[in-house]
């Protein structure tokens, strides 16, 4: 995400230091030098033809183009005769970028020979422009007077003997000046030229045109030629941006069919608001990274690996990043690292779940948009959002609705008809662009046309309109194809169109892959690779290719514009300048093809990650399923959204595991399958039930389906598949079936070693057994579950089931029916051994657990003072840790404790405020003791009917749910209301009977005295 672009700005080589007693010892130094030498073509004739005044401003005119060309890209002229002249490119620039920016110069040398031939009507003013590098010794390195002094080198001899066998308006290089220049321009190889004063031949290459960077605002052969039919899209950016510059943010979408020019109109942007942005930042979005959590973001950062050679960052590395870019917020930089899975995160908000990581997110996006632009204006630029990850999506449209407040402008590019809905609330400015119509093709296959085949254009332009469709990138892969093949005429452009399997776009494609021999094989094992190749990758794509064979033609598929270089710390890379391209080389592939290459990369990257770091592991596993390793593409599928989980990427990690179950079923039957599909039902149930709810459908059916197969596994593996288990009772449609299930489990496993799986099997039946209000039951299980904890394996299990500590659980639980069965002291001890037992271990959800337990507590005792103060502490905590089911607890706690101790109105508000918001989030697992709450404050409000309303609901509910240890409270609740309302004896006996015989079959001794305190007040002991 937040890599700015590269700038022209000079990076200054280390001193290499001079050898003792060398030349150096006297003043002088070896350096790196790249010169340049050009001369116009026939200047002599144009002086016999021309008036000596005319030919006097013209020459003048080229020589202040030429030196502007130089100038402006930090060259320094050393020499200018009349019609030529000779510079040499800093020697405090890195040799690298003084050959990239030497080419440069040379390039729009012969630019600006054209324009000012124009200019002054004569199309025969054509230049020659010579480069070459070399060492070279400076005697004197004062910068001022390194150029006046001698230049001991070969670099000038052969940059004068280049410009002279040059064709005119071409750039020739030196084998040197290429090899530093390799990976920012493309070029052409001439061959071995024997050269005037050299002994050797020399390789000599002609240069194309400047990549710059690997993304596709650079692409091979994209810079040169006009806009054409774009005035009204550049007219619409001009003015959305002006609209930045005045502090209003906004949003564009480039739509449009895959090479209709988005990429090239995105470059335009770049380079339109270069002077007065601040920064900018390029996302690009990747095929197959659908489910690759932040993959736009990741693939920003400079190229770093994980101790397992995959492809990763650190969290020091997000803070540098982050730090370079003026983002200083520790909590956002702590977020960012934990989305992507940095090495060494924030561990602790792990704790969080995934809506409140969602939230986290948005508001470090806030922060570091604020940020970012403090400085001044800023240009995002996201490519092909077509392709774009579900986190990714997420954030990118919670950027599109904010960005309106900052100075940002913020530019998608997206193929047409791809869903965009999610950017919707955004409103963002739309551009689509159109094929080019038949006058505008025809100008754009003129401006690409290979310049030796010019008298061919006119019989050509029928069939080349007729098989580009108007397409950018077509007309410029016919104009491509032009000018390698020599035979290319009207018949064999035409045959272009006659396979019926493949469209005129692949037959030219493939037309011009015929021709480069070998690196038509290379080009179809680097398709199959994917975005990014290496030569050891190829090598071992390709095992029948030499390894020089492999290089060569990588070279050649670079400098005929298929492949472009990758900037990648420690390794030659490539990709396809296009991703078109890729799939379109790639689907011409026989299915038998591409299994063979994906077979190969999944063999040696499967043993080896660090062989191809930017595959990670959702794409092995896209590599293993096309090679038909589906067992293997399952298990890879698994431990991805194991990965995404891990990091809160729920959508990603549920998309990866049920891809993963998809597959299984095309794996037939058996052990070794239901193995893969328990292992993916096991990842996938809490995922499932966090996205789409606890007591869904699809949850339960998930559990129902994976206990069927856990079943049938041997004895001995039963307790692998405990979390099967567990998640079956937890997804119960009521505590009764939860209870029967909990017991089954409990007999099913009665023989597992696991001390943890005894103990989680305690879990389940004393959570569900005090809801039964089987007080007995749950105090034995909850000790003999904490007979078997551990606190180092809680650590794990903490995640897995329930999502807090069994112990803090445990001693909560027994803290309340210990009170509800009479045993005031021993309750109140289990609650302290709790609360100091939470504090120490210092785990977020497990301290909310407890807080709720001791608001509960205090509610039982009826004990105002202490509720409100716990309501207090839930409401900070809650604030902190962002927990809103835990807000909403606070609200609830603190209304109820309100309304006794004097503001019943206020308290009776705050109460339904909190339940609302529980209600909402779906967090209303105890609504029967809620609605008691909420009847007994109606009560006190003198709302009879409403109150006995609730109270009725609150029973219903109870029975329904088989939430029962507070049924007996329930009953003795509606018959006070009921007597207070004038209601019939009878009515008020009947439901205090309830709650007596209710009381009593629990063993809950503090319910039983409430009933029986009611009776006496109520004036019944006689009836009952």
């Amino acid at each position: 995400m937040l890599r700015e672009s590269r700038t022209n700005t000079p990076r200054r080589a280390v001193s290499r230091t001079a050898r003792a007693g060398g030349p150096a010892a006297h003043g002088s130094e070896r350096r790196i030098v790249t010169a340049l030498c050009y001369d116009l073509v026939g200047s002599t004739d144009l002086l016999h033809v021309m008036d000596i005044e005319d030919y006097q401003d013209l020459m003048s005119a080229f020589q202040e183009s030429s030196r502007q060309s130089i100038a402006s890209h930090s060259g320094v002229m050393q020499h200018e005769a009349g019609d030529g002249g000779v510079a040499l490119f800093p020697i405090d620039l890195d040799a690298k970028d003084a050959a990239s920016l030497a080419i440069r110069a040379g390039l729009a040398i012969v630019d600006g020979c054209k324009r000012v031939g124009q200019e002054r009507g004569r199309d025969d003013l054509r230049v020659r422009v010579g480069i070459a590098t070399s060492a070279a010794l400076i005697r004197d390195m004062e910068r001022e007077s390194w150029l006046q002094e001698p230049v001991t080198g070969a670099a000038l001899a052969m940059a004068a003997r280049l410009q002279v066998i040059a064709e005119p308006n071409s750039v020739l290089v030196s084998e040197e000046t290429r090899n530093l220049a390799g990976r920012s321009h493309a070029f052409v190889f001439q061959g071995s030229k024997t050269l005037k004063g050299f002994s050797a031949p020399e390789k000599v290459w002609r240069a194309l045109g400047h990549k710059m960077e690997v993304d596709r605002f650079y692409a091979y052969g994209r810079l040169g030629g006009p806009f054409i039919n774009r005035e009204s899209e550049l007219n619409t950016i001009a003015r959305t941006w002006d609209g930045v510059l005045a502090g209003r943010g906004a949003s564009l979408i480039i739509e449009g069919d895959a090479g209709i020019g988005k990429s090239r109109l995105l470059r335009e942007i770049r380079r339109r608001t270069r002077d007065r942005r601040s920064k900018l930042f390029f996302f690009q979005c990747l095929p197959g990274g659908l489910r690759s959590t932040l993959h736009p973001l990741l693939h920003s950062f400079p190229g770093s690996t994980t101790r397992n050679g995959e492809m990763g960052v650190t969290a020091s590395d997000v803070a540098t990043l982050f730090g370079r870019n003026g983002i200083e917020d520790k909590e956002a930089i702590d977020v960012f690292a934990y989305l992507l899975g940095a090495e060494g995160r924030n561990q602790s908000l792990a704790n969080d779940n995934p809506k409140a990581i969602r939230e986290k997110a948005h508001r470090a996006l806030l922060r570091t948009l604020e940020a970012v632009c403090r400085s001044g204006p800023v240009v995002v630029a996201v490519e092909d959002i077509h392709w774009i990850d579900p986190t990714s999506r997420d954030l990118l449209g919670e950027a599109a609705r904010l960005v309106g407040e900052f100075p940002i402008f913020l530019v998608l590019t997206s193929r047409r008809g791809s869903p965009a809905e999610w950017l919707d609330a955004a409103n963002p400015l739309r551009l689509s662009l159109r094929p080019l119509d038949s006058d505008e093709t025809r100008r754009a296959i003129r401006a690409k046309w290979p310049e030796h085949r010019l008298a061919r254009l006119p019989e050509l332009f029928e069939v080349a309109e007729r098989i580009s469709g108007g397409v950018p990138l077509f007309i410029e892969e016919i104009c491509q194809w032009a000018s390698q093949d020599a035979e290319a005429d009207e018949a064999s452009l035409s045959e272009s169109m006659k396979p019926v399997h493949l469209s005129a776009f692949e037959s030219i494609l493939d037309a011009r892959l015929q021709h480069l021999g070998p690196a038509r094989e290379v080009a179809r094992a680097a398709a199959a690779a994917g975005t990014q190749v290496t030569l050891p990758l190829l090598r071992v794509l390709l095992p029948d290719f030499s390894k020089k064979a492999i290089a060569s033609a990588a070279d050649t598929l670079c400098e005929t514009g298929f492949l472009t270089r990758v900037r990648a710390p420690g390794r030659i890379a490539y990709g396809f300048r296009h991703v078109l391209i890729q799939e379109t080389i790639y689907n011409a592939l026989l299915r038998k093809q591409r299994q063979v290459l994906h077979r190969r990369l999944f063999g040696a990257v499967g043993q080896n990650r660090g062989m191809a770091a930017w595959i990670d592991t959702g794409a092995l596993a896209e590599h293993a399923e096309r090679a038909g390793l589906l067992e293997n593409a399952v298990e890879l599928l698994i431990a991805a959204g194991k990965e995404s989980s891990s990091r809160s990427a729920m959508i990603e990690a549920r998309q990866y595991l049920e891809h993963a179950l998809r597959l299984c079923s095309q794996l037939g039957e058996g052990r070794p399958v239901e193995t893969l599909q328990l292992a993916a039902l096991t990842a996938l149930g809490p995922i499932l039930t966090g996205l789409v709810g606890l007591n869904s459908p699809p949850a339960r059916k998930l559990y129902e389906d994976g206990v069927e197969i856990a079943r049938r596994q041997p004895m001995d593996e039963q307790s692998k598949w405990f979390p099967i288990y567990w998640g079956w009772w937890f997804t119960g449609s009521n505590f009764r079936v939860m209870h029967d299930r909990a017991l089954e489990v409990q007999a099913m496993l009665a023989r597992a070693d696991d001390p943890e799986i005894q103990l989680q099997v305690n879990h389940c039946i004393w959570a569900i057994d005090f809801n039964l209000g089987r007080h007995r039951e749950t105090q034995e299980a909850i000790k003999a579950g904490l007979a078997l904890y551990d606190e180092q394996t809680a650590k794990r299990s903490r995640t897995e089931f329930g999502g807090h500590d069994a112990k803090v659980c445990a001693l909560g639980q027994f803290a309340l029916s210990l009170w509800l069965t009479g045993q005031t002291k021993a309750s109140d001890a289990a609650l302290s051994k709790m609360i100091a037992f939470v504090d120490r271990i210092a785990h977020a959800p497990s301290k909310a657990h407890s807080l709720d337990t001791e608001a509960v507590s205090a509610f039982y005792r009826d004990d105002f003072e202490r509720l409100t103060e716990v309501a207090e502490r839930m409401a900070h905590f809650a604030t902190k840790h962002e927990m809103q089911s835990l807000s909403g607890l606070s609200l609830l706690f603190g209304g109820w404790a309100e309304a006794h101790r004097g503001n019943l109105a206020n308290g009776h508000q705050t109460f339904q405020d909190g339940l609302s918001l529980l209600k909402q989030l779906g967090a209303v697992i105890d609504l029967p003791i809620y609605l008691y709450m909420h009847a007994m404050m109606l009560g006190r409000s003198n709302e009879y009917a409403a109150a006995i309303e609730v109270a009725d609901e609150a029973i219903d509910r109870a029975e329904a749910t088989h939430h029962s240890y507070w049924l007996a409270e329930l009953h003795r609740c509606r018959a006070v209301l009921l007597a207070q309302a004038g209601e019939e004896t009878n009515r008020v006996v009947v439901d205090l009977r309830a709650a007596i015989e209710i009381a009593e079959r629990q063993g809950a001794k503090a319910l039983l005295q409430r009933a029986s305190r009611s009776v006496r007040e109520l004036d019944l002991v006689g009836k009952l």
